[in-house]
Protein backbone atom coordinates (compact mmCIF):
# COMPACT_ATOMS: atom_id res chain seq x y z
CA UNK A 1 0.00 0.00 0.00
CA UNK A 2 1.62 3.06 -0.61
CA UNK A 3 2.32 5.54 1.57
CA UNK A 4 -0.62 8.13 0.54
CA UNK A 5 -2.94 5.71 0.75
CA UNK A 6 -2.07 4.53 4.11
CA UNK A 7 -2.11 8.28 5.66
CA UNK A 8 -5.65 7.87 4.14
CA UNK A 9 -6.87 5.05 5.90
CA UNK A 10 -5.47 6.69 9.22
CA UNK A 11 -6.88 10.27 8.49
CA UNK A 12 -10.38 7.97 8.15
CA UNK A 13 -10.11 6.27 11.51
CA UNK A 14 -8.76 9.74 13.47
CA UNK A 15 -12.24 11.10 12.20
CA UNK A 16 -14.25 8.14 13.35
CA UNK A 17 -12.31 8.32 16.49
CA UNK A 18 -13.27 12.16 16.74
CA UNK A 19 -16.82 11.63 16.57
CA UNK A 20 -16.78 9.39 18.84
CA UNK A 21 -15.28 11.76 21.28
CA UNK A 22 -17.86 14.98 20.55
CA UNK A 23 -20.59 11.80 21.32
CA UNK A 24 -18.65 10.83 24.60
CA UNK A 25 -18.81 14.36 25.61
CA UNK A 26 -22.65 14.98 25.01
CA UNK A 27 -22.83 11.41 27.33
CA UNK A 28 -21.40 13.63 30.41
CA UNK A 29 -24.06 15.43 31.83
CA UNK A 30 -23.13 15.39 35.51
CA UNK A 31 -19.84 17.80 35.49
CA UNK A 32 -19.53 21.26 34.36
CA UNK A 33 -17.95 21.58 30.77
CA UNK A 34 -14.85 23.30 31.79
CA UNK A 35 -14.18 20.76 34.43
CA UNK A 36 -14.60 18.19 32.36
CA UNK A 37 -12.09 19.38 29.51
CA UNK A 38 -9.78 20.32 32.23
CA UNK A 39 -9.91 16.43 33.56
CA UNK A 40 -9.49 15.43 29.81
CA UNK A 41 -6.70 17.46 29.05
CA UNK A 42 -4.63 16.50 32.31
CA UNK A 43 -5.42 12.74 31.75
CA UNK A 44 -4.12 13.11 28.05
CA UNK A 45 -0.89 15.14 29.79
CA UNK A 46 -0.34 12.35 32.41
CA UNK A 47 -0.77 9.74 29.77
CA UNK A 48 1.53 11.16 27.18
CA UNK A 49 4.40 12.63 29.66
CA UNK A 50 4.32 8.69 30.46
CA UNK A 51 4.86 7.54 26.89
CA UNK A 52 7.31 10.29 26.45
CA UNK A 53 9.22 9.10 29.44
CA UNK A 54 8.79 5.28 28.64
CA UNK A 55 9.84 5.90 24.62
CA UNK A 56 12.44 8.43 25.60
CA UNK A 57 11.47 11.09 23.32
CA UNK A 58 12.92 14.21 23.28
CA UNK A 59 10.88 16.77 24.49
CA UNK A 60 12.81 19.88 24.13
CA UNK A 61 16.19 21.93 22.98
CA UNK A 62 14.70 21.77 19.39
CA UNK A 63 15.54 24.52 16.86
CA UNK A 64 14.58 27.84 17.32
CA UNK A 65 11.86 27.04 14.56
CA UNK A 66 10.39 23.48 15.70
CA UNK A 67 9.76 25.04 18.93
CA UNK A 68 7.78 27.78 18.08
CA UNK A 69 5.75 25.72 15.46
CA UNK A 70 4.99 23.42 18.76
CA UNK A 71 4.30 26.07 21.23
CA UNK A 72 1.72 27.51 18.70
CA UNK A 73 0.44 24.51 17.41
CA UNK A 74 -0.18 23.43 21.23
CA UNK A 75 -2.06 27.11 21.70
CA UNK A 76 -4.06 27.23 18.49
CA UNK A 77 -4.41 23.67 19.05
CA UNK A 78 -6.56 23.52 22.10
CA UNK A 79 -7.93 27.46 21.51
CA UNK A 80 -9.54 25.23 18.74
CA UNK A 81 -10.48 22.16 20.60
CA UNK A 82 -11.83 24.39 23.80
CA UNK A 83 -13.52 26.87 21.06
CA UNK A 84 -15.32 23.17 19.35
CA UNK A 85 -16.27 21.30 22.63
CA UNK A 86 -17.36 24.97 23.89
CA UNK A 87 -19.81 25.30 21.06
CA UNK A 88 -20.48 21.62 20.64
CA UNK A 89 -22.58 21.90 23.56
CA UNK A 90 -24.58 24.41 21.94
CA UNK A 91 -25.22 22.40 18.62
CA UNK A 92 -26.03 18.69 17.45
CA UNK A 93 -22.90 16.32 17.28
CA UNK A 94 -23.73 16.19 13.15
CA UNK A 95 -24.56 20.17 13.34
CA UNK A 96 -20.68 20.65 15.03
CA UNK A 97 -18.99 18.35 12.61
CA UNK A 98 -20.78 19.98 9.87
CA UNK A 99 -19.78 23.52 10.72
CA UNK A 100 -15.80 22.51 11.77
CA UNK A 101 -15.18 20.45 8.48
CA UNK A 102 -15.00 23.97 6.81
CA UNK A 103 -11.42 23.43 8.11
CA UNK A 104 -10.32 21.71 5.26
CA UNK A 105 -11.21 24.11 3.10
CA UNK A 106 -8.69 26.85 4.85
CA UNK A 107 -6.05 24.72 4.96
CA UNK A 108 -6.25 23.97 1.07
CA UNK A 109 -6.53 27.35 0.20
CA UNK A 110 -3.34 28.79 2.51
CA UNK A 111 -1.19 25.43 1.11
CA UNK A 112 -2.15 25.85 -2.47
CA UNK A 113 -3.10 29.64 -2.69
CA UNK A 114 -0.91 31.74 -0.20
CA UNK A 115 2.09 29.07 0.31
CA UNK A 116 2.10 27.47 -2.92
CA UNK A 117 3.61 24.55 -1.56
CA UNK A 118 0.95 21.79 -3.79
CA UNK A 119 -0.79 22.04 -6.44
CA UNK A 120 -4.84 22.08 -7.51
CA UNK A 121 -5.41 18.70 -9.55
CA UNK A 122 -8.85 17.65 -11.23
CA UNK A 123 -8.79 14.26 -8.31
CA UNK A 124 -8.84 16.90 -5.14
CA UNK A 125 -11.00 19.23 -7.50
CA UNK A 126 -13.58 16.01 -7.85
CA UNK A 127 -13.42 15.52 -3.99
CA UNK A 128 -13.99 18.98 -3.01
CA UNK A 129 -17.08 19.27 -5.52
CA UNK A 130 -18.49 16.14 -4.29
CA UNK A 131 -17.99 17.18 -0.68
CA UNK A 132 -19.45 19.93 -1.19
CA UNK A 133 -22.81 18.39 -3.10
CA UNK A 134 -22.86 16.33 0.46
CA UNK A 135 -22.49 19.14 3.09
CA UNK A 136 -24.89 21.26 0.72
CA UNK A 137 -27.73 18.24 0.77
CA UNK A 138 -27.36 17.43 4.49
CA UNK A 139 -27.32 20.88 5.51
CA UNK A 140 -30.39 22.55 3.17
CA UNK A 141 -33.72 21.17 4.75
CA UNK A 142 -33.61 21.89 8.30
CA UNK A 143 -37.59 19.90 9.13
CA UNK A 144 -36.20 17.54 10.87
CA UNK A 145 -38.02 18.44 13.65
CA UNK A 146 -36.03 17.04 16.53
CA UNK A 147 -32.90 18.71 15.75
CA UNK A 148 -35.31 22.08 15.82
CA UNK A 149 -36.84 21.61 19.36
CA UNK A 150 -33.41 19.91 20.14
CA UNK A 151 -31.82 23.90 19.64
CA UNK A 152 -34.16 25.57 22.00
CA UNK A 153 -32.95 28.94 22.41
CA UNK A 154 -31.32 30.37 18.37
CA UNK A 155 -29.32 32.90 20.54
CA UNK A 156 -27.10 30.08 22.05
CA UNK A 157 -27.58 28.48 18.88
CA UNK A 158 -25.86 30.94 16.83
CA UNK A 159 -23.00 31.69 19.27
CA UNK A 160 -22.36 27.86 19.15
CA UNK A 161 -21.32 28.13 15.72
CA UNK A 162 -19.70 31.14 15.81
CA UNK A 163 -17.59 28.90 18.16
CA UNK A 164 -17.50 26.21 15.84
CA UNK A 165 -16.12 28.34 12.99
CA UNK A 166 -13.41 29.89 14.93
CA UNK A 167 -12.32 25.97 15.74
CA UNK A 168 -12.25 25.04 11.82
CA UNK A 169 -10.04 28.50 11.40
CA UNK A 170 -7.68 27.53 14.32
CA UNK A 171 -7.47 23.48 12.71
CA UNK A 172 -6.40 25.03 9.35
CA UNK A 173 -3.63 26.82 10.74
CA UNK A 174 -2.33 23.88 13.18
CA UNK A 175 -2.48 21.14 10.43
CA UNK A 176 0.09 24.07 8.54
CA UNK A 177 2.37 23.97 11.41
CA UNK A 178 1.82 20.26 11.72
CA UNK A 179 3.30 19.98 8.14
CA UNK A 180 6.12 22.11 8.54
CA UNK A 181 8.08 20.39 11.90
CA UNK A 182 10.97 17.94 11.26
CA UNK A 183 10.00 14.36 11.75
CA UNK A 184 12.30 14.57 14.58
CA UNK A 185 9.63 15.85 16.38
CA UNK A 186 7.65 13.09 17.67
CA UNK A 187 3.68 12.80 16.92
CA UNK A 188 3.44 12.39 21.05
CA UNK A 189 5.46 15.01 21.54
CA UNK A 190 3.00 17.07 19.51
CA UNK A 191 0.11 16.03 21.17
CA UNK A 192 1.93 16.42 25.04
CA UNK A 193 2.33 20.11 24.24
CA UNK A 194 -1.01 20.57 22.86
CA UNK A 195 -3.13 18.69 25.91
CA UNK A 196 -0.46 20.86 28.17
CA UNK A 197 -2.30 24.10 27.04
CA UNK A 198 -5.68 22.50 26.95
CA UNK A 199 -5.51 22.77 30.76
CA UNK A 200 -4.84 26.39 30.81
CA UNK A 201 -8.33 27.49 28.42
CA UNK A 202 -10.57 25.49 30.49
CA UNK A 203 -9.15 26.08 33.72
CA UNK A 204 -8.90 29.96 33.00
CA UNK A 205 -12.64 30.23 32.06
CA UNK A 206 -13.42 28.11 35.08
CA UNK A 207 -11.93 31.44 37.52
CA UNK A 208 -13.68 33.34 35.54
CA UNK A 209 -16.83 31.96 35.28
CA UNK A 210 -16.82 31.46 39.24
CA UNK A 211 -17.70 27.39 38.77
CA UNK A 212 -17.55 25.29 41.25
CA UNK A 213 -15.47 22.42 41.54
CA UNK A 214 -17.72 18.99 41.44
CA UNK A 215 -15.75 15.16 42.22
CA UNK A 216 -16.89 13.19 39.40
CA UNK A 217 -18.29 10.40 40.06
CA UNK A 218 -16.70 6.51 39.50
CA UNK A 219 -19.01 6.33 35.77
CA UNK A 220 -17.75 10.10 35.38
CA UNK A 221 -14.22 9.21 36.03
CA UNK A 222 -14.57 6.02 33.90
CA UNK A 223 -16.32 8.04 31.01
CA UNK A 224 -13.35 10.43 31.20
CA UNK A 225 -10.91 8.29 31.16
CA UNK A 226 -12.27 6.58 28.04
CA UNK A 227 -12.88 10.47 26.15
CA UNK A 228 -9.19 10.41 26.83
CA UNK A 229 -7.77 7.48 25.24
CA UNK A 230 -10.16 7.75 22.30
CA UNK A 231 -9.35 11.26 21.47
CA UNK A 232 -5.37 10.73 21.64
CA UNK A 233 -6.10 7.90 19.52
CA UNK A 234 -8.01 10.38 17.39
CA UNK A 235 -4.76 13.20 17.63
CA UNK A 236 -1.99 10.39 16.96
CA UNK A 237 -3.50 9.22 13.87
CA UNK A 238 -4.49 12.52 12.47
CA UNK A 239 -0.83 14.01 13.21
CA UNK A 240 0.78 10.71 11.50
CA UNK A 241 -1.61 11.31 8.52
CA UNK A 242 -0.65 15.10 7.76
CA UNK A 243 2.86 14.43 7.97
CA UNK A 244 2.86 11.52 5.74
CA UNK A 245 0.26 12.58 3.29
CA UNK A 246 -0.23 15.96 1.29
CA UNK A 247 -1.72 18.31 3.21
CA UNK A 248 -4.58 19.33 0.96
CA UNK A 249 -5.88 15.60 0.62
CA UNK A 250 -5.77 14.46 3.96
CA UNK A 251 -7.51 17.57 5.10
CA UNK A 252 -10.30 16.78 3.16
CA UNK A 253 -10.74 12.72 3.91
CA UNK A 254 -11.58 14.76 7.18
CA UNK A 255 -14.62 15.17 5.88
CA UNK A 256 -16.09 12.05 6.31
CA UNK A 257 -16.09 12.99 10.16
CA UNK A 258 -19.75 14.62 8.92
CA UNK A 259 -21.20 10.68 7.73
CA UNK A 260 -19.79 9.35 11.41
CA UNK A 261 -21.36 12.16 12.86
CA UNK A 262 -24.44 11.22 11.46
CA UNK A 263 -24.56 7.84 12.20
CA UNK A 264 -23.92 8.43 15.78
CA UNK A 265 -26.84 10.55 15.79
CA UNK A 266 -29.03 8.10 14.04
CA UNK A 267 -27.90 4.86 16.44
CA UNK A 268 -27.35 6.61 19.66
CA UNK A 269 -29.21 9.66 19.57
CA UNK A 270 -32.21 8.50 17.63
CA UNK A 271 -32.30 11.42 15.29
CA UNK A 272 -34.30 10.65 12.12
CA UNK A 273 -32.87 12.11 8.99
CA UNK A 274 -34.50 12.84 5.55
CA UNK A 275 -33.73 11.48 1.71
CA UNK A 276 -31.59 14.69 1.08
CA UNK A 277 -29.34 14.01 4.05
CA UNK A 278 -28.67 10.72 3.43
CA UNK A 279 -27.72 11.29 0.00
CA UNK A 280 -25.64 14.12 1.10
CA UNK A 281 -23.54 11.59 3.28
CA UNK A 282 -23.62 9.03 0.88
CA UNK A 283 -21.60 11.82 -1.20
CA UNK A 284 -19.27 12.39 1.08
CA UNK A 285 -18.76 8.67 0.89
CA UNK A 286 -17.85 8.66 -2.45
CA UNK A 287 -15.86 11.58 -2.28
CA UNK A 288 -12.66 9.48 -0.67
CA UNK A 289 -12.93 7.18 -3.91
CA UNK A 290 -10.77 10.09 -6.20
CA UNK A 291 -8.14 10.54 -3.79
CA UNK A 292 -7.46 6.67 -2.89
CA UNK A 293 -8.21 5.42 -6.48
CA UNK A 294 -5.68 6.38 -9.09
Amino acid sequence: MELENIAIMQQISSSLFAAMTAMLLKLVQGLDFNQTLYLRALCSFIFLVYAVKHYKLQTCNFDQKNMQSLIQRGMLGSFGAFMYFRGLDLVLVSESIILNRMSPLWTSFIQIVILKKEQFNFRLFLNMLLCGLGIYLVTRNNTNKKQTNDVENEYYHIIGIILILLASISQAIVNILIKQMDKQVDSLVISCYQSFFGIIFPSFNSIINGSTYIIPSLNETLMIIIITVVSILAGQLQVQALRQGKLSVISNVSQIQILFGYLIDFFVFKIKFNGEQILGNILLLFSLIPLIWK
